[in-house]
């Protein structure tokens, strides 16, 4: 049996602990790093865009 491990839809990486080092959304996943980066991104920062622009994408997708 292969182990499926999961890919985060904003950086690309593949976490150290798996499905246990973040969450899903709808059918994607977001690593618990790009977490912590959405979550302390004030709005006036020039990554919020971007983040707001991946997350569109996975909800919308």
């Amino acid at each position: 049996m292969h182990n499926v491990y999961p890919k985060c839809e904003i950086c690309g990486m593949t976490p150290y602990f798996g499905l246990y080092d973040g969450f899903r959304l709808g059918k994607k996943f977001i690593c618990s790093r790009c977490e912590r980066q959405i979550l302390k991104t004030k709005a006036h920062d020039s990554q919020y865009q971007v983040f707001i622009q991946n997350i569109r994408r996975i909800i919308y997708c």
